[in-house]
């Protein structure tokens, strides 16, 4: 072995601690052994007997001294050990390495302590930049939160918080997207920064078809490493998104997903990791919370002034303001929450199907627009919000293309959103509300509260038609009291009549003359007018259909014409008659019955034209006159009827109840008065041995007992719906059932038929004490079908029954003789009554009819 490859093997580098203690040790104690032992020699020291001590002396505190470098030495190797353990068990316990260990085959403990401690220094190294980057993420956070206490700017916190996640994941394109839940549902750009003009602030993506949305669904990150192979999406990338990975974060409130945070990179880079996100999250999170703190913030901000414009406009209504002041109040109110700078009100127009009227409006800036100005809404923006009848936000008016849109939002600077609610007045769409504002937000914004001013402003327009209507009314109610007080204090003298209407309508409308014409046998006739020669019109007979007035009468329909010159109804000759000249006319029909009985016509009214207002005062007016026409008419039949209706009260009014006989007008006396066969109940009282009673009582006496006697039943026939027929010497024959009958009949003659029974007492008390003599009696029942009617001669007349039913009547009261104050009813009458009867049976009938003793009502009756 050559010297150089033999050196290595002497050398101590890889030798263990100890192998170096004890080739140093012995190092250091042989050469002064050995040069000792040769001045011993030289010098003749080894006989010296302080040799042997000297010597021991010397090994004793080599000895101690070599063991004090074996417990350093062994403290050094404890201490390597110890140290490689503990790194290896933190080695053990990490996910990921973190040192880089000394290889264990190394035998050099001193060499295993330097590359522990090198490995450590490396790690604190890492750790340090770790902390750093940490600090750096704590310290934009807290930027964040310093920032919530100097702006209340929710898009300023959107942007700074775009603008640190850009910085923590070394990113350079990001957007913040808020979700508008209005439908159709969208995301709306807050915050952008590094994509230029393909995405700016307020630009609106449909929430179905942006990525973004699984985001929101799932409420977790979505992470895209390669939009191209991602199977979940399949498709291409998108040059917004500059690299094809991307990181799209929701942003969470405590209630909700309000919106979403999407990072990338402009240049090719390592794709973005879920350790990304772990950055991320609480930047999120502060910013979200700060954003929903701050919203609510404005949005209690908003209700307290929404509910300031709420009572305020309440005030307005019940103030006195009406018309147009009313409208430009609450327009007023509602510009200091929603700053417009137009607002329209545009009502259907009334003479143009599809056209609508600028009813009112208010302006900041000068336009074209004028008030009562008439556009077409035929394919307009409007006609389409009128016919759905549900608010339209436009974000850039510029771009409609309908000629009213376009004159409508004509000549505003810049970008300009609009507004479009429907009016509702009666359930429908009647106009609408035109808003200019220079942003489409501040009207989402302000939605509810745009719809209920709306919703207002309908009931304020309702509130002015109400009131201009009642002003209206007012006055045709004078006009129609007028002439109504006119008709009231005349007499029933149809011409008069008609006169007082005309010198009414001379007052009340503004015309140059007037005509009031009746129809007779097909044609008209002059009745009467004013302003016109009267008296060359009452020789004009106008047919049917010829002229204006020929015209109302055969339709039965109003006809206003401002320009008789273009009219084909009209006609000159009617004015060659009248020497007179028509240039407008207003003619309605007098309907009565639903027929056209005449027709008023009025001629050139002097201040304007006629208008609708001016129809329906004459419709008024018309229908006042035939009522009068129609009051003179029902006079004279009325005065007949009233004649009829007295005859027959002096024929029935003491024979039969009150009630009934006017029951018996109200029917008509030709219609009571038929013969007819009828189903009747027929009641036949007698007195029992009246005979003997007047041999007793004598003749005078005889008359007052039988008035008094008639006067008590009678009443009693009466109370119960029934009349007196026939008197019968010593009692009467009653009718129930004629002249009207009821499905009663039969029961109310029973109950009457009871109560004379009872009364007999009474009555005889009466007897007994005035005439000094008592009575007793017998009544029969019988139901069947009669025949009633006026029977006699010219010079004497009855109303009376006659038919089978009479004598077996009259048979049933021949039965009654031995039952004392009793009542015999026929089966038929039992069966018609309607309550449960106490009958006996007597073993009597009547043809094949039985024949029962009435004791009562089973109901206690």
């Amino acid at each position: 072995m050559t010297p150089i490859k033999w050196l290595p093997e002497i050398s101590l580098e890889k030798t263990s601690l100890y192998y170096r203690l004890n080739v140093l040790f012995w190092l250091i104690f042989l050469y002064p052994v050995l040069v000792f032992v040769y001045y011993a020699w030289r010098y003749d020291f080894l006989t010296d007997p302080l040799l042997v001590p000297f010597v021991l002396l010397v090994l004793f505190f080599a000895l101690i001294g070599f063991t004090a470098l074996r417990k350093l030495f062994d403290r050094i190797i404890n201490i390597s050990t110890e140290l490689s353990a503990r790194i290896g068990k933190i080695e053990a316990d990490a996910d990921e390495p973190l040192f880089d260990l000394p290889d264990e085959e190394e035998d050099s403990e001193l060499q295993r302590i330097i590359s522990s401690v090198n490995s450590i220094e490396a790690r604190l190294v890492n750790i340090t930049g770790r902390l750093e980057e940490k600090s750096s993420e704590v310290s934009i956070l807290k930027e964040l939160a310093d920032l919530c206490y100097v702006t209340l700017d929710p898009a300023e916190i959107l942007y700074v918080t775009l603008e640190r996640a850009l910085l923590l994941t070394n990113s350079d394109i990001g957007s913040v997207m808020i979700i508008d839940k209005t439908e159709p549902k969208s995301f709306v750009v807050k915050a952008s920064i590094g994509l230029g003009e393909r995405v700016k602030i307020g630009d609106r993506l449909d929430f179905d078809k942006s990525i973004a949305k699984y985001a929101v669904i799932n409420k977790s990150p979505l992470v895209i490493e390669d939009i191209e192979k991602d199977t979940r999406f399949g498709r291409s990338n998108r040059p917004g998104y500059a690299t094809k990975s991307f990181i799209c974060l929701p942003i969470k409130t405590i209630n909700d997903i309000i919106g979403v945070l999407t990072i990338s990179r402009k240049q090719e880079a390592a794709p973005f990791k879920n350790e990304d996100v772990e950055a991320l999250i609480p930047l999120l999170s502060n910013a979200a919370f700060t954003y929903e703190n701050i919203r609510l913030l404005q949005q209690l901000e908003q209700n307290r002034r929404n509910r300031a414009f709420v009572d305020k406009v309440f005030k307005v209504l019940g103030s006195s303001l009406r018309g147009s002041e009313l409208l430009h109040t609450i327009l007023n109110e509602l510009r200091q929450i929603v700053p417009f700078s137009l607002a329209l009100v545009l009502l259907r127009a009334q003479d143009r199907r599809h056209g609508f009227t600028v009813s009112d409006m208010l302006a900041t800036t000068p336009t074209d627009i004028a008030v009562g100005s008439t556009h077409s809404a035929q394919g307009s923006i409007i006609d389409t919000v009128l016919r759905q009848e549900s608010m339209l936000i436009i974000d850039d008016t510029s771009q409609l293309t309908g000629n009213a849109d376009k004159q409508l939002f004509h000549g505003k600077d810049g970008k300009t959103s609009g507004l479009i609610v429907p009016l509702s007045i009666n359930g429908r769409g009647h106009g609408v509300l035109v808003l200019a504002a220079p942003e489409a937000q501040l009207l989402r914004d302000n939605r509810l509260l745009l719809e209920w001013t709306a919703n207002v402003l309908s009931l304020a327009l309702r509130h002015n038609q109400l009131t201009a209507a009642v002003i209206k009314r007012d006055q045709e109610m004078k006009t129609i009291r007028q002439i109504g007080d006119a008709l009231a204090s005349s007499t029933f003298d149809i011409s008069k009549v008609l006169q007082y209407t005309m010198e009414m309508i001379r007052e009340s409308m503004d015309v140059e003359a007037g005509v009031l014409f009746l129809l007779e046998d097909n044609e008209l006739k002059l009745a009467s007018g004013f302003n016109i020669d009267v008296e060359a019109l009452k020789s004009l007979r106008l047919k049917l259909g010829e002229g204006i007035a020929g015209s109302v009468a055969a339709r039965g329909e109003s006809m206003l014409v401002n320009d008789t010159g273009k009219s084909s109804h009209f006609s000159p000759e009617i004015d060659k008659v009248a020497r007179f000249t028509t240039t407008s006319a207003l003619c309605v029909p007098i309907i009565s019955q639903g027929q056209v009985v005449g027709v008023i016509e009025v001629l050139n009214k002097t201040s304007n034209g006629f208008d609708d207002n001016d129809k329906a005062l004459l419709h008024s007016i018309s229908s006042s006159v035939s009522i009068a026409v129609e009051n003179s008419r029902l006079y004279k039949e009325t005065v007949s009827l009233a004649e009829h209706e007295r005859g027959i009260r002096q024929v029935f009014q003491k024979f039969v109840p009150r009630e009934v006989v006017d029951q018996i007008t109200r029917a008509g006396a030709g219609q009571a008065m038929l013969d007819e066969f009828k189903t009747l109940t027929l009641l036949n009282i007698d007195l029992r041995s009246f005979s003997d009673l007047t041999r007793q009582i004598g003749p005078q006496k005889t008359v007052s007992l039988l008035n008094h006697f008639f006067s008590v039943m009678g009443t009693i026939v009466f109370k119960h719906h029934g009349i007196v027929d026939k008197y019968l010497g010593d009692g009467f024959l009653a009718i129930f059932g004629a002249p009207a009958s009821s499905s009663m009949d039969a029961e109310n003659a029973v109950v009457a038929a009871l109560e004379m029974q009872a009364a007999v007492g009474a009555v005889n008390d009466y007897f007994i004490k005035e005439l000094g003599a008592s009575v007793s009696i017998g009544i029969s029942i019988h139901t069947g079908e009669v025949v009633v009617g006026n029977i006699g001669f010219d010079m004497k007349m009855d109303y009376t029954v006659i038919g089978d039913p009479v004598n077996a009547v009259f048979r049933i009261q021949e039965m009654t003789k031995t039952y004392r104050n009793g009542i015999l009813v026929g089966e038929d009458t039992c069966r018609a009554a309607r309550s449960a009867l106490d009958l006996r049976e007597t073993g009597k009938t009547v043809g094949d009819r039985k024949v029962l003793e009435l004791l009562g009502m089973k109901n206690g009756k």
